[in-house]
């Protein structure tokens, strides 16, 4: 039987070099990537197979996303799906069972309350991807308190927990500073949810109070630099949250924000709720971008079929770090933080305020 150690004898590199080449990982050059499968396929070596290794080791060979909110939300987000893409695309994961994972939030209703908290506790899985989990949420403590090998991606930001994330705060400012460099002043906010609980109508930037997710806290942070550095009170900004990342719930916000604060310039937490602004304006018949600019967040497919100007993560990277990490965490190996750049991408929907 063809090992690892036989390919990587035959190719003239390091077995760490072999395993790095079938994980995806950035520590070998594409070249020299394509020269270990080009020896592999000549060995007849198919790759590594950590479920057996899970196996000899006594683990299940199961991993586990915990995603926020019903699973019908996450597979409609298009940046949620990505980063399950870069998950999925660790090579070291192609025989492990990926079990996706609904949190339920704080204010959902009793019954589905605390969907994920038995998988976990049960020993369901060898590990978790926590994707956007409020720091104090109870399947956070459990999984802290049973010691479950655990990455989050954005967060929780816990002590001595891996994370990966982007530079959400450049972010922020860079969405921010963009409409105000271009003359807009009459500037709302679509934004996620800024609690545990959703907080129904408008109000202005400056009442709102600390932001619970740290990835959300930033980007604010982000936007009051952007203002500051303009001379622009915050108390002028409007903010208006969305209960859920989707087109239902993005376009009744969008919908109350336009008519409270009259914007010449959205600025929103993600391209799904910029995807509703548009069609709602268009519905009532405003145009983009003379007479209202919008930009989003994530730079998912859907802002290029839109023209939307939007803020750039590399997402799919995102996953492939956030699995790669847990992987080390599971071998026994510890990696801290990984903080990914962020880039304004400039289409369509932004222009000069008139008038």
């Amino acid at each position: 039987m063809v090992t690892m150690k036989d390919v990587a004898k035959a190719a003239g590199v390091s077995q760490a070099s072999v395993s790095y080449a079938y994980s995806g990982s950035p520590r070998v050059s594409e070249t020299q990537r394509h020269h270990i499968f080009a020896v592999a396929a000549e060995l007849g070596y198919t790759g590594p197979n950590i479920a057996g290794s899970f196996l000899r080791s006594g683990r299940i060979g199961a991993v586990g996303v915990l995603v926020p909110g019903p699973l019908a939300n996450a597979v409609e987000d298009p940046s949620t799906a990505l980063l399950l893409k870069g998950i999925v695309e660790v090579g070291e994961l192609a025989d492990v069972a990926l079990t996706l994972l609904p949190v339920a939030r704080p204010d959902a209703p009793e019954p589905t309350a605390r969907p994920a908290t038995p998988a976990v506790l049960r020993g369901l899985v060898d590990g978790v991807v926590m994707h956007c989990l409020p720091n104090d949420h109870e399947v956070v403590q459990a999984i802290r308190s049973r010691g479950l090998p655990a990455v989050a991606i954005d967060s929780p930001r816990l002590p001595h927990l891996p994370y990966v994330t982007a530079d959400h705060r450049q972010g922020g400012t860079d969405q921010m500073n963009h409409v105000l460099t271009q003359g807009h002043r009459r500037i709302a906010v679509l934004t996620d949810r800024i609690g545990g609980r959703h907080f129904p109508g408008c109000r202005s930037l400056a009442q709102v109070p600390m932001v619970a997710e740290t990835y959300l806290a930033e980007r604010f942070t982000g936007y009051r630099d952007a203002l500051l550095a303009h001379a622009v009170d915050a108390a002028a900004v409007t903010v208006i949250e969305a209960p859920d990342i989707d087109m239902a719930s993005g376009m009744a916000a969008a919908a109350e924000l336009i008519a409270c604060a009259r914007p010449t310039a959205v600025v929103t937490t993600s391209d799904v709720h910029a995807a509703a602004v548009l069609k709602v304006l268009r519905g009532l018949g405003i145009a983009v971008p003379r007479e209202v600019s919008v930009i989003g967040f994530d730079d998912a497919p859907i802002a290029d079929l839109l023209g939307l100007t939007t803020i750039r993560q590399p997402l799919e990277d995102k996953g492939r770090t956030a699995a790669q990490m847990l992987l080390d965490v599971i071998a026994g190996h510890q990696r801290r933080r990984s903080v990914k750049p962020v880039e304004l991408v400039v289409r369509n929907t932004t222009g000069p305020v008139v008038g």
